[in-house]
């Protein structure tokens, strides 16, 4: 409901900020108690290689760049969780070669270790392959290995790799 929702008034000619409080202020007059969902919104200018990353309660979101993984996990509370909901935008560069890395929380929530982000930076880091569709399947596969096999929740993980033509 939230994609379609968001969808709609984005081809209605609403900017993305007041698409996504409008969104917001649907579910939250839904008045249903525990009616919350988390969106990630990323869209890449693909002339300029910039990255606009929008995270509403999401889970972090990576970009790898080499061996180096940088972790973008600043957002707000949830949709539908409060009609005033602050929305924060990143911005970052991206350059040929970088897989943008996003996961529901499933894949972080659930591994069982000390500092989960950071196993899964580093599990993301140890990676190497030019191939987007194997990267999220060796991130997955890796997650699964340390959560027993045993998927508690959803677990996506969507890589897009970005390369100059």
């Amino acid at each position: 409901m939230v994609v379609e929702l968001l969808q709609k008034f984005i081809e209605a000619g609403f900017r993305k900020e007041t698409a996504i409080q409008l969104m917001n202020s649907a579910m939250v007059l839904q008045g249903e108690e525990n009616n919350y969902s988390t969106l990630d919104y990323a869209m890449v200018n693909l002339y300029t290689g910039e990255l606009e990353l929008v995270k509403i309660g999401g889970a972090a979101t990576f970009v790898k760049r080499g061996q180096e993984v940088l972790c973008f996990d600043e957002g707000s509370l949830p949709g539908g969780v409060d009609v005033r909901m602050e929305i924060k935008s990143q911005k970052i560069q991206l350059q040929n070669g970088d897989f943008l890395v996003m996961i529901t929380d499933g894949v972080i929530e659930y591994l069982h270790v000390r500092n989960p982000k950071e196993t899964l930076m580093d599990i993301i880091r140890m990676i190497e392959t030019e191939n987007a569709g194997v990267l999220a399947e060796t991130i997955l596969q890796e997650v699964l290995v340390r959560t027993g096999n045993c998927a508690l929740d959803d677990m996506t993980v969507l890589v897009t790799g970005i390369w100059e033509k």
